[in-house]
């Protein structure tokens, strides 16, 4: 082919379809043209025919040979145009396989194309979407719209080779969707102009919801305040996170690839971790309290928890254990726990304590068949040293008779202290009912030596009463009856001696007779009257409780202590007569006092356990409030916490009811009993009494100061009111009012009173 020929094809083949079909047209008509000029000329006779012929001739293979030109380059670019049809079709075929959408971008038309998948992806059928793309961009998270619109504005004009984008899109429910939208230019004019856009849309929301999730198990890991240890199958440590290195002290680079075996204090011996690993094993779990160490050799509690993580086959993959320290949860809890059972002066079990150590002795005498024996211990004339020489000088005597005690006793035995100057000791597993005596003519001696009390030397006795099981009672009560009526016949014959239990001793019992005789008689012939005694807000000294306190005044002995027949009027029942006579007559004089002009003034009043579990009880404190007029609110009944324990369901139930009546529900001598924090949770009470055993010493008793600090801060989480009972220095107070207890009572302030005289003690003027 000659070089012009060449130029003509490669000019032919760059040429649009619609201009090669016009020019074949063109080289139609002007072949056609020619022809016709030919042939008149040729009629004219200005030509021959010869010549007309090979001009005609010439003329019909030029046309016919453009013509196959032109007809073969349409024909080869139409099948140009169906192969890349095709060729596109089987791209955008296989993109949507993969669950892609696909795209196609016009630029100078505006149009897009969007495949059935890219519609699926945001859930819009045809119709929706069809108005939607015309406005593609309001279906773009705000938040992303610039950084979208940026990045596809940097590719349009060429500054990037392709165009990639995550953000979210709009569910056609209103929801938002993670897209990875990418694409590429395809088609520029000769200004690089981008002419046509084509690309893809993926669905990226689980994937962007696994990353997020991986994110903040980071950051979990990372930042959470439980130590945290990652472990092979094997046991070794492969991570630690920063609290790890906070609680133990070890860094990444001293544990990782270690076992966790380096934290073991020795306090649990293999038969522990054996049943750990057991339990691990078995349920791929395992929770609970471990003590371990610390790098720097400190022991410390944590509650652990172990979870298991597992591969497709079942087997261990990993293993996470999370742990806090909760050392001074644990000492929070002993320290509560010892004074609800031991007796903070002497440190020896409490009447609680006591109750629990001898139901335990009679079980463990009843398998052996070996007698036991129970010793009900008051040291004589106690009161005279408390009241001469003083508590301080009292106390050290109590402690310095709790040592002489314990040391004339087995370890195996229990010495404990039920209060004032009573002690018990539980003698078990002997054969020789003598051997009992000895013990308790030992303990006579060594009390009856000097006791150094500071600069003074005091001197005292005691009187000790013997009891055996099975052979004078079966039943704990019993056996401390026994035990306290032998002990009063040893103050009869002259203190400073023992006595055993025996059937004829019952002088006490006829005591006891002839006071409960004079006690159902002092109910119909008034001789009980209430007392009153003053709480005090310490912050602005508003009165705005009283107690209410019986007081028995006998015909024939004078006034009676309350300790003396409060619990002869429970164990015969009166109790519940004497009771429902102090709260009428409390609420009524309260009411009284009200309508003079104490308005916030409320009642407290004292219930005692059989009281409070009468089946009347509820009807006879609304039956009192609406008797009285006195509003439910200004009555508060005040429960000890053995009273809580005893049938705690039924405790609950009768509490909330009296709290639906408006009624106010204190525990009174909190510290004395059980003083669980997860009991007192379980109760709806609205006030703690902080008992007076322990305000005495918190100026001389670290224990003691440490108990109330503990029991008040427990109050105020709990959001509960705190009164502390038998405040009388100035220095409990400043101790009080420093730990933000804001109600006292005691003598400091008032004693308790009769009515006329506390009347006149509230229309006193006072400071704040």
């Amino acid at each position: 082919m000659t070089r012009t020929a060449i130029q003509l094809v490669h000019r032919l083949q760059k040429m649009s379809l619609p201009r090669l079909f016009l020019l074949s047209i063109s080289f139609s008509v002007v072949t056609t043209e020619i022809i016709i000029g030919a042939m008149g000329v040729f009629l004219k006779g200005e030509i021959s025919y010869d010549y007309l012929l090979t001009g005609f001739l010439a003329s019909l293979c030029v046309a016919a040979l453009i013509s196959s030109v032109l007809i073969f380059f349409l024909n080869l670019q139409r099948l140009d145009e169906d192969a890349l049809r095709t060729s596109e079709e089987r791209w955008k075929f296989a993109l949507e396989g993969s669950g892609d959408g696909v795209w196609d971008w016009n630029l100078q038309t505006g149009e897009v194309f969007f495949s059935q998948r890219c519609k699926e992806i945001l859930g819009y059928d045809e119709a929706d979407y069809e108005s939607r793309i015309l406005s593609w961009e309001s279906t773009i998270y705000p938040d992303d719209f610039h950084r979208v619109m940026t990045e596809l504005r940097a590719h349009l004009d060429g500054n990037t080779d392709s165009y990639s984008n995550e953000h979210r899109a709009q569910y056609k429910d209103g929801n938002w969707k993670w897209l990875l939208t990418r694409g590429k230019v395809i088609s520029r004019d000769a200004n690089g102009k981008a002419l046509r856009m084509i690309g893809t849309q993926t669905d990226i929301s689980q994937r962007k919801q696994a990353e997020e999730a991986i994110q903040l198990a980071a950051l979990v890991f990372e930042n959470g305040s439980e130590g945290m240890v990652v472990t092979a199958a094997d046991g070794t440590i492969v991570a630690i996170n920063p609290s790890f290195t906070l609680l133990t002290g070890y860094t990444p680079e001293e544990v990782i690839g270690k076992n966790p075996r380096i934290l073991q204090s020795g306090r649990q011996d293999a038969m522990f971790y054996q049943a750990m690993w057991s339990n691990l094993i078995a349920t791929g779990h395992w929770e609970g309290e471990i003590w371990n160490r610390r790098k720097n050799g400190e022991i410390y509690a944590e509650w652990l928890s172990i979870n298991s993580i597992f591969n497709s086959d079942g087997s261990v993959n990993r293993r996470v254990a999370l742990f806090s320290d909760i050392t001074k949860r644990k000492q929070s809890e002993e320290l509560i726990w010892k004074q609800a059972n031991f007796d903070p002066l002497t440190g020896l079990p409490n009447r609680s304590m006591f109750r629990d150590r001898l139901e335990q002795a009679v079980k463990q005498s009843r398998r052996a068949g070996l007698p036991l024996a129970l010793m009900f211990i008051d040291l004589d004339r106690f009161k005279e040293i408390n009241d001469t020489l003083g508590h301080e000088v009292g106390d050290a005597l109590l402690v310095d008779a709790a040592q002489r005690l314990s040391h004339c006793v087995r370890n195996t035995d229990t010495v404990a202290r039920l209060g004032g100057d009573e002690f018990t000791v539980i003698l078990g597993d002997f054969d020789d009912y003598d051997s009992a005596e000895r013990i308790a003519q030992t303990i006579l001696n060594s009390l009856a030596q000097p006791f150094q009390l500071g600069a003074e030397k005091s001197q005292i006795s005691a009187s000790i009463g013997i009891t055996f099981y099975p052979k004078d009672a079966t039943g704990l009560d019993d056996l401390l009856k026994n035990a306290d009526q032998a002990m009063y016949a040893a103050k009869d014959k002259g203190r400073n001696a023992y006595c055993c239990f025996t059937p004829s001793m019952q002088d006490a019992i006829l005591n006891r007779i002839q006071l409960t005789a004079d006690l159902r008689e002092a109910l119909a012939d008034n001789q009980f009257q209430v007392y009153y005694q003053p709480v005090v807000d310490i912050t602005t000294g508003v009165i705005g409780k009283a107690e209410a306190l019986i007081r028995w005044h006998h015909p024939m002995r004078g006034l009676i202590n309350p300790d003396d027949f409060i619990v002869l009027a429970e164990e015969t029942g009166l109790i519940i007569d004497i009771g429902a006579w102090v709260l009428r007559t409390a609420c009524s004089q309260v009411n009284v006092w009200r309508n003079q002009g104490q308005l916030s003034l409320r009642i407290a009043v004292n219930v005692s356990a059989r009281q409070f579990h009468d089946v009347h009880f509820i009807d006879t404190v609304r039956g009192v409030l609406a008797e009285t007029g006195l509003p439910p609110e200004a009555l508060e009944l005040e429960i000890t916490e053995g009273m809580m324990m005893h049938n705690m369901e039924h405790t609950i139930a009768i509490i909330r009811t009296l709290r639906e009546l408006g009624v106010q529900i204190s525990e009174d001598d909190f510290g004395t009993g059980y003083s669980s924090l997860n009991y007192l949770k379980q109760f709806p009470i609205h006030t703690l009494k902080i008992d007076k055993s322990f305000i005495r010493d918190i100026g001389s008793d670290s224990d003691d100061a440490a108990l109330v600090i503990a029991i008040i801060a427990m109050a105020k989480s709990l959001h509960l009111s705190i009164v502390a009972e038998g405040v009388e220095t100035e220095e409990q107070l400043a101790f009080l009012r420093a730990q933000g207890c804001t109600q006292c009572q005691g003598f400091l302030f008032a004693k308790p009173m009769p009515e006329q005289e506390f009347g006149a003690f509230l229309a006193a003027p006072r400071k704040d």
